[in-house]
C-alpha cells in the first residue's frame, strides 16, 4: 500500500504531502479542482510517461515521491527482478521520480538510481490504476491465465505440468545435441575409423621415439665405434715389442720391480699397492673396451627398421600431436567419439521414444487442466456478470475465453491439429466483454468508456481480490454515467474491496464518497498572484459539509442533514 505521497512542482501543485489510509481513500472536489493532477502524480511515480509541461511554471523540476509498504508475502520480495539489488528488507520502499524542465527524468528506488523500465516493473506490482490509463494489470492478457488458475486453485496441476515441461525440454535439448552430432557423422565416422586404424596399427609406446633415436644413432656409427674401441684396446693392452709395448705390460713389469723393492724397503709398500690398484683398473677398462668392440655390429636391416619407425612417428606427430603422449590422448578421444557415433542411432531412437512418452503424459495433464479451466471460466464469468448487473451494466456479457494455443511446431495434436505446450499448459486465456446487447465480445482493453472500464475492473477485482496480489487499486471515473442506487452499490463494492486492498478513488458522487475511511478535498486556491492546487484530509464535520456540497451544491440545513444521514448509513 501507499503510505505517503509527496508532490512538488507538478502542474499547479506547489508542495503537497498526503498520508493515505490502508482502506478506502476518497478524493473529491469541484470539476477542474485538480484531482486528475494528483492521479497523474501517482502515475508518474509508478513510471508512466511524462513531458516537460508537467513541471510547474517558473520551477526547474517536478518531483513525486511515494512510500509503499507491501507485506512480506508480496511477489516483489520473491521474484528475481533486474532491480533486486535496490530493494532491502525494511518495511517501507521509497519510489521517487524527478522530471526536469527540459523533460529529462531521474528515477530512484530506496535512493538508488534506476531506469524508467525498472520503476515501471515495480510500480506494476504495487498499484493498479483503473480508468482511461495504461497502467492496468487486468488489461495485460498474460495476467488473465494466472488469475483464472488462482481463482480455480490450479496451482498443483500447474506445478506438475511445469515439472513435465522442464523434463521434456531437457530431453529435446539432448536429442537436438545428438542430432547435431549425427548430422555430419558419416564423413566424420569414416575419418575417425581411418585415424583409429592408423594409430592402432602404429601401436605407439610412451618414450619410444627417444629410445629409437638413441638406437639409430648407434647403428649409423657402428663401424666407427668398433674401430675406435679396438684402437683403444690396442693402445691399452695390445702387443708391444719385447713384451713391454702396451701400457698394461709396462705397468705389470713396473709393479713386479716395485714389489721387489718394497720387500727390501717397507716404506715403498704403499706405492706398490697404489700401482697394483691402477694396474687392475686399467686391465678392467681394456677388457671392457675389447668386449664393447666385439659386441658392436653393423645391422643395416635393423637400421632401416628403426629409421622407418621414426619416420612413421614423425608423420603421426604432424597429424595428431607434438608428442607421443598427445598422440595417445588423441587416439583415446577418437575412439570415444567413434563409439558415440556408433551408438548415436540407438540412443536417438531411445530418446525419441522417451520424448513421445513424455509428450503423451504432458498432453494428458494439459487436457485435464484445460477442462478444469473451462469449467472455472464459466463459473468466473457468471460471478463477474452478476457483479456487473449490480453496477448498472445489466446487459453486459462477460466471457473468460479459454483456447488451446495453435502452433505449427507444437508437440500436441488434437483432431489432427498441432498445439503448443508451455510451462503453464496449452491454453491462452483472455477476458472478453460485450457491454451491450447485440455487441460482439471484445478484449476488455478495447472498451472505450472510462466509466465502463472502471466498473468492469471493479467487478473483476471484487471477484478476484483474494487471489490478486496487487496491494493498491486506484479508480478514476468509476462514477461516470451512474447515479442513485447503482452509485450506492459501487460505493459498497469499493468499501468491500478496501478490506483486502488499499483503494484510492476519485469521485463526484456523495453515495460513493460517504464510504471513505479517509476523505480528501481537492481545491484550487489563489495565493498571491498564483493559482495552486491543494488537498487536505477532512475531519468528521468537514466531511459532512463536503457530502452536502456534492449532493446539492450548497451547504443548506437540509443538505447537511441529508449528508449526516448518508454518513450514518454506511
Amino acid at each position: 500500500m501507499i503510505e505517503t505521497l509527496s508532490i512538488r512542482n507538478v502542474a499547479l501543485i506547489d508542495a503537497l504531502e498526503l498520508e493515505l489510509s490502508p482502506g478506502l481513500n476518497i478524493f473529491t472536489g469541484e470539476t477542474g479542482a485538480g484531482k486528475s493532477v494528483i492521479l497523474k502524480s501517482i502515475g508518474l511515480v509508478l513510471g508512466e510517461r511524462s513531458t516537460a509541461d508537467i513541471v510547474r511554471e517558473g520551477t526547474d523540476f517536478a518531483k513525486v515521491e511515494a512510500s509503499v509498504a507491501p507485506d512480506e508475502t508480496h511477489p516483489m520480495w520473491h521474484t528475481d527482478f533486474a532491480f533486486s539489488d535496490v530493494l532491502d528488507a525494511s518495511d517501507v520502499t521509497i519510489l521517487s521520480r524527478q522530471i526536469s524542465a527540459n523533460g529529462r527524468s531521474r528515477c530512484h528506488i530506496n535512493g538508488r538510481l534506476v531506469n524508467l523500465k525498472q520503476l515501471q516493473e515495480l510500480g506494476a506490482l504495487l498499484v493498479d490504476i483503473h480508468g482511461q490509463h495504461e497502467h492496468q494489470s487486468l488489461f495485460r492478457t498474460e495476467t488473465h491465465l494466472r488469475l483464472l488458475d488462482d481463482f480455480g486453485g490450479n496451482s498443483e496441476a500447474q506445478r506438475q505440468i511445469g515439472k513435465v515441461y522442464t523434463q521434456l525440454r531437457a530431453l529435446q535439448q539432448e536429442a537436438a545435441s545428438l542430432a547435431d552430432t549425427l548430422a555430419a557423422s558419416e564423413r566424420e565416422k569414416e575419418l575417425l575409423e581411418f585415424e583409429i586404424k592408423e594409430l592402432t596399427a602404429a601401436n605407439l609406446e610412451e618414450g619410444e621415439d627417444e629410445t629409437l633415436a638413441d638406437e639409430a644413432r648407434l647403428l649409423k656409427n657402428a663401424e666407427a665405434l668398433r674401430e675406435s674401441a679396438t684402437l683403444v684396446y690396442q693402445q691399452l693392452d695390445g702387443d708391444g715389442a719385447g713384451g713391454f709395448g702396451s701400457p698394461v705390460e709396462r705397468l705389470k713389469a713396473a709393479t713386479k720391480e716395485l714389489t721387489k723393492l718394497s720387500d727390501i724397503d717397507d716404506s715403498l709398500s704403499e706405492l706398490r699397492d697404489r700401482l697394483e690398484s691402477s694396474l687392475y683398473e686399467l686391465e678392467d677398462v681394456a677388457l671392457q673396451v675389447r668386449h664393447y668392440a666385439e659386441t658392436v655390429e653393423s645391422n643395416a636391416m635393423r637400421l632401416d627398421e628403426v629409421t622407418d619407425r621414426l619416420a612413421l612417428i614423425s608423420k603421426l606427430k604432424r597429424r595428431y600431436g607434438n608428442t607421443i603422449s598427445e598422440i595417445l590422448a588423441y587416439h583415446a578421444e577418437a575412439e570415444q567419439k567413434l563409439e558415440t557415433l556408433q551408438l548415436g542411432s540407438e540412443k536417438q531412437e531411445s530418446l525419441q521414444a522417451e520424448i513421445q512418452a513424455t509428450i503423451q503424459e504432458a498432453q494428458h495433464l494439459c487436457t485435464a487442466l484445460s477442462a478444469k479451466r473451462i469449467h472455472v471460466a464459466k463459473h468466473l464469468s457468471e460471478r463477474i456478470e452478476k457483479e456487473l448487473r449490480t453496477l448498472g451494466m445489466d446487459k453486459a456479457e462477460f466471457q473468460a475465453s479459454v483456447q488451446h494455443i495453435p502452433d505449427a511446431g507444437g508437440p500436441f495434436r488434437i483432431d489432427d491439429k498441432p498445439y503448443a505446450f508451455r510451462s503453464d499448459g496449452m491454453d491462452a486465456v483472455e477476458f472478453l466483454i460485450a457491454p451491450n446487447v447485440g455487441s460482439e465480445a471484445r478484449p476488455i482493453a478495447r472498451i472505450a468508456s472510462g466509466g465502463e472500464i472502471s466498473r468492469i475492473m471493479l467487478a473483476l477485482k471484487t471477484v478476484l481480490v483474494q487471489v490478486d496480489e496487487i496491494p493498491t487499486l486506484l479508480f478514476d471515473e468509476i462514477d461516470s454515467g451512474i447515479g442513485g442506487k447503482v452509485a450506492d452499490v459501487v460505493g459498497k463494492k469499493l468499501k468491500e474491496l478496501s478490506a483486502f486492498s488499499q483503494v484510492i478513488c476519485i469521485t463526484h458522487l456523495p453515495q460513493i464518497a460517504r464510504f471513505a475511511d479517509k476523505h480528501f478535498r481537492v481545491e484550487k486556491k489563489v495565493v498571491g498572484e498564483r493559482t495552486l492546487i491543494t488537498a487536505k484530509p477532512l475531519a468528521a464535520e468537514e466531511q459532512v459539509n463536503e457530502i452536502a456540497r456534492m449532493h446539492g451544491g450548497k451547504e443548506t440545513e437540509i443538505g447537511l442533514a441529508h449528508a449526516r444521514e448518508l454518513l450514518s448509513e454506511k
